[in-house]
């Protein structure tokens, strides 16, 4: 399925990326993902499931903040993020 690296919208200057995974583990071999690995406190990546068929689901990526988790939206999956093997970040938070 397609994942596409997501840019907060202040962001400028930075190219869009795409990616055909197939499983969690060729998902975290991606550059951009690695680097969010490496995030001290760092929890894990997780997928937060589409409120609506049209809309993608969301990749997120979770960090222990100081008193709470932390949470990003960092990407879109287009397809069942559960499917990649990631938890859904509800269950988690």
């Amino acid at each position: 399925m397609k994942v596409k690296r997501r840019f907060p919208n202040f962001f400028t200057g930075f190219e869009e990326t795409e990616h055909e995974v197939t499983s969690k583990e060729e998902l975290l071999e991606l550059d951009w993902v690695k680097n969010l690995l490496e995030i001290p406190n760092h929890i894990g990546m997780f997928y937060s499931p589409k409120d609506y068929p049209e809309y993608p689901d969301l990749l997120m990526s979770l960090t222990q903040g100081e008193e709470k988790v932390v949470y990003f939206v960092v990407g879109y999956i287009y397809g069942d993020g559960g499917m990649l093997g990631l938890k859904d970040y509800k269950n988690y938070i």
